[in-house]
């Protein structure tokens, strides 16, 4: 069980290690920190056991004990002639107690200025991993398993670095004492090599579960940020379905077993110090017992019971370490994989600069699936003219939104292209693209902050009287102004505050304040009424005049007054022409699927 256990530990703090290593070649830090911080720990050690051999000394002068004939008594004695007088002694080890508290002092700064580096360098990398790699990357994994990396996980790079520079320094702090050892006796030195060995077995037994508890806690903490997620984001749903004993129950559920695998954590590494004092204590015990039978010195003995009194912290720490290094496997394992490019797609940022916008949008023969295996939009051809209204128009599932989706570049077409003036949209800088467009639909994402937060986000720079400008261009200032705060109002992430129409205008002033060359509409204004919607329009229209508009909808009313219909049916271009060719087609299309349907109803 022992040698399994070993195994075991050893597997995942060696998994540990080389994960810590590939983070830190990608995080980057100082080269002179490990260093410095190994050397700082090597002279503490060196001053720690030079001041309790200058004690052992200090104890032997004033109290008029012979040395002794043989190399210790010898060595003693020239260090007590050397020097001189207890006064010299204590000032000696009043110089190392100093010496050795500084040592630790530039340690502690130098230590935690690193770490916190390490620490902000990683969550710095993480969160740029999340705006840069490919939105399908994202899309494909839960939400709270990201904020898990991001938010926890990317701290404990910087413990991990300690805990191993920690393990290296107390090596060394090992090796000093068994250096000093080794001059006193090398008989004492075999005992507790002997000892260290069957201490360090019976702490492996004790660690055997480290991995499997951390990855166990690493689970048990992401379902419990999912029951976070979902009270804060669904609060409204759950109150309104009176499901908050449900909720509260599973949330209880969840916070009693994270409870339990942080205890089982506590648990293990408790184990570790009584084991590792009692341990020493035997040893300590067995020292002492035979040096009268190997006819060690009452000095040589003393001198080295105190050594291995002291050297006991150090080895319980490294022990400690090592345990700590084996539950972090998982969790350094989870950012690793999150933060490394290799295995990871990224949009093109393209080469071809896009002054402004002023030639149509061509797909030509383009088709998409977020499933390989399944095809959303299939050999898909059309034009959006420029400096027209284009209303895309097709029943729900048809594949508009996907259409979205690669013109904001959010994903890349499985086959053909998307063109601007002959110039495929992959390779015009993506910046200079984005830059020119705006986009607002039915699902408004609004942002922790004041109305005034929500629309800047499309132009960071933008002035109060402009936003203030996009905001009654938009309808906004109909229900912001009377509020007592105004455009300080705090929406929310979730605006539980506004209807879904004023969510939806707060959308349409961040699309005014962009002030876009390429506008779209994604069902944009569904939730507000017809003559809002005409209001809001003709506004939109005076403030962006004569721009490429795309125009999703449903509402055949709305599509009758674009200057060109697309209509999209399974991934496909049934008809594109003027909305006097197109609507009255569409519509009868739509009346033959409604009387196919009443016919099947009658036939049942």
């Amino acid at each position: 069980m022992s040698e399994a256990g070993g195994v075991i530990r050893r597997g995942a703090v060696r998994a540990s290690l080389r994960d810590l290593s590939h983070l830190l070649r990608i995080v980057g830090k100082p080269r002179w920190a490990t260093p410095a911080l190994l050397a700082l720990g090597f002279l503490s050690s060196v001053a720690e056991t030079l001041g309790i051999t200058l004690i052992l000394l200090f104890l032997y002068l004033v109290s008029n004990r012979e040395t002794g004939d043989g190399f210790q008594g010898r060595a003693l004695g020239e260090a007590i002639a050397s020097l001189g007088s207890p006064t010299r002694l204590a000032v000696a080890i009043l110089l190392l107690i100093l010496a050795r508290g500084a040592l630790a002092l530039v340690y502690s700064l130098i230590s935690s200025s690193i770490g916190e580096r390490i620490s902000e360098r990683t969550r710095n990398l993480v969160h740029e991993q999340y705006l840069r790699v490919a939105f399908g990357f994202v899309q494909q994994r839960e939400q709270s398993q990201l904020m898990e990396v991001l938010g926890t996980e990317s701290w404990l790079v910087a413990q991990a670095y300690g805990a191993v520079t920690r393990l290296i320094i107390n090596s060394c702090s090992i090796f000093v004492f068994a250096v000093f050892l080794l001059t006193i006796s090398w008989k004492i030195l075999l005992i507790a090599a002997v000892g260290s060995i069957a201490i360090s077995a019976i702490l492996r037994i004790f660690s055997r579960p480290a991995r499997d508890l951390g990855r166990q806690v690493k689970k048990i903490h992401q379902s419990l940020g999912e029951h976070m997620l979902m009270t804060l984001q669904a609060l409204r749903t759950i109150r309104a379905y009176g499901q908050e004993a449900l909720h509260q129950r599973r949330f209880v559920q969840s916070s009693a077993a994270a409870r339990n695998a942080s205890l089982s954590l506590i648990r293990l590494s408790s184990w570790i110090g009584p084991t590792t004092e009692i341990g020493y204590l035997g040893m300590l015990g067995s020292i002492v017992l035979v040096s009268g039978w190997w006819h060690i010195s009452f000095e040589v003995t003393l001198a080295a019971v105190a050594l291995l009194y002291r050297l006991q912290p150090h080895t319980q720490e490294f022990e400690s370490n090592l345990l700590l290094l084996a539950q972090m496997q998982p969790q350094l394992r989870s950012v690793l994989e999150m933060i490394q490019s290799e295995d990871k797609e990224y949009p093109s940022q393209g080469i071809v600069a896009l002054s402004n916008l002023d030639a149509s949008i061509v797909f030509e023969h383009v088709s998409f699936g977020y499933d390989p295996d399944a095809l959303v939009l299939n050999d898909l051809s059309f034009e959006i003219p420029a400096g027209v209204t284009t209303a895309l128009i097709g029943a729900s599932g048809a594949g508009k939104t996907t259409i979205v989706n690669l013109l904001l570049r959010l994903y890349e077409p499985t086959s053909g292209d998307i063109k601007i003036d002959g110039t495929r949209l992959e390779d015009v800088k993506r910046d200079d693209w984005l830059s020119r467009i705006a986009v607002t639909g039915q699902d408004v994402d609004l942002v922790e902050g004041t109305v005034t937060n929500n629309i800047r986000m499309a132009k960071a720079d933008a002035t109060e009287d402009e936003i203030i400008a996009a905001a009654r261009s938009a309808g906004v200032a109909e229900f912001v102004e009377g509020l007592p705060e105004r455009y300080d109002t705090w929406i929310g992430q979730e605006g539980l505050r506004f209807s879904g129409g004023q969510r939806q205008r707060i959308g349409l002033a961040r699309a005014v304040l962009r002030d876009p060359d390429f506008l779209i509409l994604d069902e944009a204004m569904n939730a507000l009424d017809t003559a809002l919607e005409d209001q809001v329009r003709r506004a939109i229209g005076r403030q962006l005049g004569n721009r490429t508009i795309l125009l999703i909808t449903h509402r055949i009313e709305t599509a009758r007054d674009a200057a060109n219909v697309i209509w999209i049916e399974n991934g496909r271009v049934r008809r594109q022409g003027p909305a006097s060719l197109v609507v009255p087609q569409y519509q009868q299309h739509q009346q033959e699927i409604v009387s196919a349907t009443d016919d099947q109803s009658k036939g049942r």
